[in-house]
């Protein structure tokens, strides 16, 4: 039996879905159980829904019952209010690694991010300390480290929008970023989750090839024959962003500066190969969003 937790998020969706597809037995641990309007996809897919979230010490022993791996997605972002990251992202998972231990889990797979991320926020100390956790615990642990989603920092919501050729430039937009696909990350998490035998790895995750902030508009100007218009965000301005004492303000700044700063992620395309992952580049991503 898997556990996702984190199913009804962009990658956990696409682990519990991929599990589903190789014949695994699959269970969700998801807040409001089957009322909750991710549930019903899941539940057609096969995956048993178990009510609970990370906040519930009881549900989690519960759904960690019979458990064999736990792929674990879930995190607060992006509408973590008030102390939701560290109750969450932070001691809601270490309090599952706590109960798999208990319940005889064999193996964790936990979603992090790119270990180039060094900003301090609530985020990246919540990862950091679930990291550290998992290294020490007695259960075989595969720590995903992903450069950024091209799902999200190449959409709208932060300020590309491909639509109406407008894009937002963190920085000067000349770093290179290891963009890659939440989609490829799921399939990282099913391939550890699967593999046979031992295993303890920690993965840094990318696409095929950095490329830059501004490299990324060039590729969607030559795939939609037409130009960007550029907002530009100078670094000074996250930098003020970032002290700020609300924890989500606090985090959103520490990872768009990182992002400005550049995440080039070495050997991609040999981790890739060996999990046997086929890497979605930045122009398979662009020519599958044209109309």
């Amino acid at each position: 039996m898997h556990l996702v937790v984190g199913a009804t998020g962009l990658v956990g969706r696409a682990v519990a879905q991929q599990l589903r597809k190789r014949a695994c037995d699959v269970r969700a641990l998801v807040r409001g159980g089957a009322a909750h309007p991710g549930a019903r996809s899941l539940s057609q897919a096969g995956v048993s829904i178990v009510a609970g979230d990370l906040r519930d010490p009881l549900a989690v022993a519960g759904a960690c019952r019979g458990v064999d791996t736990i792929v674990c997605t879930a995190t607060s972002m992006p509408a973590a209010g008030g102390d939701a990251l560290q109750r969450v992202d932070q001691d809601g998972v270490l309090g599952l690694i706590g109960a798999a231990e208990r319940a005889g889990v064999r193996r964790f797979v936990y979603t992090s991010f790119s270990s180039n991320i060094r900003v301090d926020s609530p985020l990246t100390l919540a990862k950091r300390s679930c990291e550290a956790r998992l290294a020490e615990s007695s259960v075989q642990s595969v720590i995903l480290q992903p450069s950024f989603f091209m799902e999200i920092w190449l959409g709208p919501h932060l300020g590309f929008d491909a639509a109406r050729a407008q894009a937002r430039i963190y920085g000067d937009g000349k770093a290179g970023v290891s963009y890659v696909s939440a989609l490829d990350v799921a399939a990282f998490a099913v391939s550890a989750a699967t593999a046979p035998g031992e295993l303890q790895d920690v993965l840094q995750i990318g696409g095929p090839e950095p490329v830059s902030q501004l490299g990324v508009v060039a590729v969607f100007e030559r795939t939609a024959g037409r130009s960007f218009s550029l907002e530009h965000v100078p670094i000074q301005a996250l930098e003020v962003q970032h002290q700020s004492a609300d924890p989500l303000q606090k985090t959103f700044a520490a990872l768009m500066m990182a992002y400005a700063l550049g995440d080039p992620v070495a050997k991609a395309r040999q981790t890739a190969d060996r999990y046997g992952v086929q890497l979605t580049t930045v122009e398979n991503y662009a020519a599958g969003l044209r109309p």
